[in-house]
């Protein structure tokens, strides 16, 4: 087994290296966000995670004044590196905003949210996709 993590730096893509590295399983990040769709073909992974997503620094709110590449991250990027995996027979693990798994996502406020609504709508159409909804939750 050979996993093949999209986005390092986030919170998500971090812990996986914690837990691996536990575990003794093989992994690599990615050398980039989505646009590095070469590396399925250079790692020939078994197992892909998407962890990746355009929420930039300081915060969220970026994406309300660079919409154009919000979407090449968050609805062409997911949807590229998803298709990639179908072609190549493989299982893509989506991680996605937590909530409920079989509430319809209905968080639109903001650009991001938007998005990311739309790609996982979108994702319910390939069926080598498992998006798994997480939350983070702050300790004090």
């Amino acid at each position: 087994m050979m996993f093949l993590i999209y986005e390092c730096t986030e919170w998500i893509g971090s812990l996986f290296s914690k837990l691996f590295e536990v575990q003794s399983i093989l992994f690599v990040y990615s050398s980039g966000r989505h646009e590095k769709r070469s590396d399925i073909a250079n790692v020939n992974p078994s197992h892909v995670f998407n962890a990746a997503g355009m929420t930039s620094r300081p915060n969220v709110d970026w994406c309300e004044s660079h919409k154009v590449e919000t979407i090449r991250m968050n609805v062409v990027g997911t949807l590229t590196l998803v298709d990639v995996c179908c072609e190549k027979g493989l299982i893509l693990i989506n991680y996605a905003t937590g909530f409920k798994e079989e509430d319809t996502p209905n968080f639109i406020g903001s650009f991001y949210s938007k998005t990311k609504a739309v790609v996982e709508d979108l994702l319910l159409n390939y069926e080598n996709v498992c998006t798994l909804r997480v939350r983070k939750f702050l300790t004090q």
